[in-house]
């Protein structure tokens, strides 16, 4: 199943992951991304450095996000 989403992503860091890992484009990177993050993390994982995303989160994200 896929979703159309939008999202902000560093350009530079698009190009290079699409250079390195001879991708089609931005939305083969961001999934190669996800997929590598939760591929790594396992089943259940959520500590460590990542698992808290509050510090990451801006005012705006807070806002909108309070349920």
């Amino acid at each position: 199943m896929k979703k159309t989403v939008e999202i902000e992503v560093d350009v530079n860091m698009i190009d290079d992951a699409i250079r390195r890992f001879h991708l089609a484009d931005a939305r083969e990177a961001v999934n190669l991304a996800l997929r590598t993050l939760i591929d790594d993390a396992g089943p259940g994982h959520h500590d460590g450095e990542f698992g808290d995303l509050g510090p990451w989160r801006g005012p705006e994200d807070i806002a909108t996000n309070t349920g």
